[in-house]
């Protein structure tokens, strides 16, 4: 009888023990994927443009990924060095111009001072992970023969045209998914001639940047005059 006590007194114990630690794992705080989230903030503080940057021309979209706490206070802010940097008279580059890493810090630093509410899950406050982007326009010139460049935000409602990406046999394999955030550039006439993914699952970015190029917008006017337009696009991938 006391043997028979005693095993059932060690299998209770592994019992608490198991929902102890059940308990524990649901108290984790969780991060989930917030994709652009210019339009969720409480405050969002515009950056400075350096003059330095200014000096040098430069200018264009800075995407930087955030990471937000429980309270919606941002806790990390990185910019994505290798976005190219367009100017006004030129063609998109692949590699950074000088200033663009002054464009980088200027953003990350404003991007810390943003506040957003507190995201709940099943009633508890969360982590969100997303993409704040800024776009910084340099002044200057005759503005009459400058093209300009204008912020579209999330650009997937407003394209006539927008291709599923195909889904990667190496992301499959392994159940991958999720949301991927697409930076693109839009020339006049409304074409994608830049798209870069600037947050999602490794697997998945480069179909989601194939896809991105092959969409297709109307051109966009201002004062009568096509613009470029920056902005992003957003896939989501379903295993």
């Amino acid at each position: 009888m006391k043997k028979l006590f005693t095993v059932f007194s060690a299998i209770l114990l592994g019992v608490l023990i198991g929902v102890a630690s059940v308990s524990a794992q649901e108290n984790v705080p969780r991060t989930i994927r917030g994709g652009v989230l210019n339009g969720k903030a409480v405050s969002l503080p515009k950056p400075e443009y350096p003059e330095e940057a200014k000096k040098v021309g430069a200018e264009g979209s800075i995407a930087v990924t955030v990471t937000i706490d429980e309270d919606g206070n941002v806790t990390s802010a990185t910019a994505a060095d290798s976005q190219p940097v367009m100017k006004a008279d030129e063609n998109v580059t692949s590699e950074p111009k000088p200033g663009h890493l002054l464009l980088c810090e200027a953003a990350e630093k404003a991007a810390m001072a943003a506040k957003f509410s507190p995201t709940l899950l099943s009633g508890q406050p969360v982590k969100v992970s997303g993409v704040i982007v800024y776009n910084f326009v340099a002044s200057g010139g005759n503005p009459e023969n400058t093209v300009k460049t204008v912020s579209g935000g999330v650009l997937n409602g407003k394209a006539q045209s927008l291709p599923l990406p195909a889904y990667p046999p190496a992301a499959k394999a392994v159940n991958a998914g999720g949301s991927v955030s697409v930076q693109v550039l839009i020339d006049e006439e409304g074409n994608v001639f830049s798209a870069a993914a600037v947050s999602g699952h490794p697997l998945l970015r480069s179909a989601a940047v194939d896809a991105a190029r092959q969409a297709k917008f109307a051109p966009t006017l201002l004062n009568g005059q096509p613009v470029k337009v920056s902005g992003i696009l957003t896939y989501n991938f379903v295993p």
